[in-house]
């Protein structure tokens, strides 16, 4: 059984810090890009910023999910049992988020019958060119993108709710040493 604390291991609250910028990241790129001109090569260079954050993210939530079950975690903070479930699902689905937004959007690319390269190296083809695919997956990619907005916002406002209205300083266990 695993030792519990009172906060995350520096490598989890890292990771996690990290990971919600590279989320910033993405979605102001992409978002950004939406007002710039077809043709200007700004469109391409945020293109590429999105996809490297995307694919850092993907990078990243398997080392989070590996250090999460091999390190120690503090344990479940009181409360009625609701706010634990709730609290456990919202927890859940933004691991998934972090697997299946980059992953949709690999799929999305290479769908489409490009390359997609990572720090210049070329990734290896998930599937094969089909544009019948492409569109399909594309919707699913924003439409997971566009929930990250509200995921993450009720992520924060849950984090605000036990801070400064309950009082059980959840916001410093997962504090940045």
């Amino acid at each position: 059984m695993a030792i519990r604390q009172s906060r995350y291991s520096p490598g989890l609250v890292t990771l996690h810090w990290l990971i919600f910028l590279l989320f910033v990241v993405a979605l102001a790129a992409i978002e950004i890009r939406s007002f710039v001109p077809k043709g200007d090569p700004l469109r391409s260079t945020l293109a590429l910023v999105h996809m490297t954050a995307g694919q850092l993210v993907l990078l990243l939530a398997v080392v989070r999910v590996y250090l999460r079950f091999t390190q120690p975690v503090p344990a479940a903070l009181p409360g009625p049992t609701w706010q634990k479930l709730a609290s456990g699902v919202l927890h859940l689905v933004l691991y998934a988020v972090m697997f299946a937004l980059p992953l949709a959007g690999i799929i999305f690319v290479q769908a489409g019958g490009r390359e997609i390269s990572f720090f210049g190296l070329t990734l290896p083809h998930l599937i094969a060119a089909n544009p019948d695919l492409r569109s399909p997956v594309k919707e699913v990619h924003e439409f997971i993108g566009n929930a990250v907005y509200y995921l993450v916002g009720v992520h924060i406002l849950a984090a605000l709710w036990h801070q400064f209205v309950v009082k059980d300083g959840v916001l410093s266990r997962m504090r940045l040493r």
